[in-house]
């Protein structure tokens, strides 16, 4: 089969890929959509793999081709699945506990182990979850960002009282892929809440302003400084989207007394917090709750069951895809994304698919 392969730090090939036959508790998967990820920016060029070499790539979904004998008594081939990346130790307290997410010693499809920027995966099968009738392969592949998206907004307690009143105002900070999912499922699901979407795009800021009322371009300090001197009353709750360490400090400006800070993006530097803001934390009373990933326990509900049947109802995230492309055209992709977000080159990218069957 077909793969990209990232060789060493900086060194992506597509190139043919030996995969053997599926175990007894396996399914052999047929990738038809797997999503680019932010995460596998760094993974790729800053020399964030975990091994080499690695085929990355953990949003996906595909069809069953062939299964493994224990897989056989619960899937079949042509069935249309999507992949949940993560491969919980089972043994740890967390897993114990089926808070699999926070799993000590986890292994992970597209990151610790080969994934999806590939023609076929063998996955287990208590990581595949069959699709909808109404659910096509791209957005079945973006199940894995949008359940991040809906287990954050849970944590924040955005989708229940509270702080889903009308009178909670809530702001984004990013209107990249997740922000602006973050931005749509709330206009979906609370629409009397009232949702500011700030960015310094603003290409991304006009794709959120059809889901939210209220956008704000900031491009620099001063910037920044003129909108919380006029943002009196400020919010109370605040999700961070970026994973820019500034937008984590801002955060923090951003919410009122008593309110609630979500960082959800994947910081991509050391943070520094000063004095002065360390104790605007404690005089205001803050909640700051971190998120990494989402809630699975294979069929039974959870983040991924429940973004599923948000699916099937209608909510399509490949709406915001950009970029669609086959492997050979990935690792350019890529690059292209590691130039705009280290502000070396301009592009508008907010979300890419692979079709790693394509041809080319």
């Amino acid at each position: 089969m077909k793969a990209v392969i990232l060789e060493a730090n900086r060194s992506l090939k597509v190139a043919d890929f030996s995969i053997p036959e599926p175990e007894s508790d396996e399914c052999l998967v047929r990738i038809a959509s797997a999503g680019v990820c932010s995460s596998d920016v760094p993974r790729a060029f800053e020399g964030g793999a975990h091994v080499y070499p690695l085929v990355m790539g953990h949003e996906m979904a595909g069809e069953v081709i062939a299964c493994g004998a224990h897989a056989a008594e619960e899937f079949s081939p042509g069935d249309r699945v999507v992949v949940f990346p993560l491969l919980p130790c089972g043994r740890c307290d967390a897993c114990q506990n089926k808070h699999y997410a926070r799993c000590r010693s986890y292994d992970y499809y597209g990151s610790r182990r080969h994934g999806g920027f590939a023609q076929y995966l063998n996955a287990k099968i208590w990581n595949l979850l069959p699709l909808p009738r109404n659910l096509d392969f791209d957005n079945a592949a973006l199940v894995e960002p949008v359940a991040v998206v809906l287990h954050a907004l849970d944590r924040a307690g955005v989708l229940t009282a509270p702080n889903a009143s009308p009178n909670g105002e809530i702001v984004i900070v990013g209107a990249g892929f997740l922000g602006l999912v973050a931005a749509q499922m709330l206009h979906l699901l609370r629409p009397a809440v009232v949702v500011t979407l700030i960015d310094r795009n603003a290409y991304k800021l006009k794709i959120g302003a059809a889901a939210v009322a209220k956008t704000r371009l900031i491009m620099s300090d001063d910037d920044w400084s003129g909108y919380l001197a006029g943002n009196r009353a400020r919010f109370r709750v605040v999700v961070e989207a970026t994973g820019v360490p500034d937008a984590f400090r801002r955060s923090v400006d951003l919410a009122c007394p008593g309110g609630t800070v979500m960082w959800m993006g994947n910081i991509s530097g050391n943070l520094e917090l000063p004095q002065a803001l360390v104790s605007s934390i404690l005089r205001k009373e803050l909640s700051i709750l971190g998120t990494w990933n989402s809630t699975y326990d294979g069929r039974k509900p959870s983040d991924w069951t429940r973004t599923l049947d948000l699916m099937a109802r209608g909510f399509r995230p490949a709406a915001l895809v950009t970029d669609f492309v086959n492997l050979h055209s990935l690792p350019m992709v890529l690059e292209r994304l590691y130039a705009h977000k280290r502000r070396i080159e301009r592009h508008e990218i907010i979300k890419a698919i692979v079709h790693p069957n394509a041809k080319r």
